[in-house]
């Protein structure tokens, strides 16, 4: 394989260890989200024909500009470790992977996902059963909050030696993880669902619309 390197435009400076090890826990990070979403769509039922649900579909995902005082960012490097970690695209689905920052920039709210049209008889069950196979601690249920059903799930899993907290909604038309960056101040799981339900209810939208 024939390699280009570039033209060194700075004299070379070593990275430092605090920055290697953030490298390393925004890569861990961004392969979790991206692994999870992925390993929940590879055993989702994609409904491709007639029959299934009747609300199958229904929904599309967009990402809002804003988000409760934060900047939608669709590209970076966090996101281009959430895709890294999604892998191709399953057929029939369309993903998602983006960060909401606060005005200085700092990433606040990390998704990944996917909209699609799906058959799962229980999401709700799914999603406990994927999230503790995950190694999450404490799965929670909490109510969907929005006219699209389905359910959510919200517990802890360990990268490396940090704890990422995260929620994960999941109904016959999407399957999105929300999580807070591994190395922001750790938040509490009914603050982080709160956030989550209210993002579901602004980014999931009629299919339609």
């Amino acid at each position: 394989m024939n390699e280009i390197t570039p033209p060194v435009a700075f004299p070379y400076q070593p990275i430092s260890p605090a920055r290697r090890k953030r490298k390393r826990v925004l890569g861990a990070a961004g392969t979790v989200l991206g692994l999870a979403a992925g390993a929940f769509l590879g055993k989702w039922a994609v409904h491709a024909a007639l029959g299934g649900p009747e609300d199958a579909g229904r929904y599309k995902l967009v990402p809002p500009a804003s988000f409760q005082g934060l900047a939608l960012q669709e590209s970076g490097p966090r996101v281009d470790a959430i895709k890294q970690g999604q892998g191709t695209p399953k057929k029939g689905t369309t993903p998602v992977a983006v960060v909401y920052a606060d005005p200085s920039g700092t990433a606040q709210l990390v998704v990944s996902g996917a909209a699609g049209t799906f058959t799962d008889d229980d999401p709700g069950a799914a999603l406990t059963r994927g999230l503790h196979d995950m190694g999450v601690n404490g799965a929670v249920t909490e109510d969907s909050g929005t006219p699209a059903g389905g359910a959510m799930r919200c517990g802890t899993v360990p990268v490396g030696a940090e704890q990422l907290t995260m929620c994960m909604w999941a109904d016959h038309s999407s399957l999105v993880t929300v999580t807070v960056p591994v190395e922001n101040k750790p938040v509490a799981l009914d603050a982080l669902a709160a956030q989550a339900r209210a993002l579901r209810g602004a980014m999931e939208v009629p299919a339609r619309s």
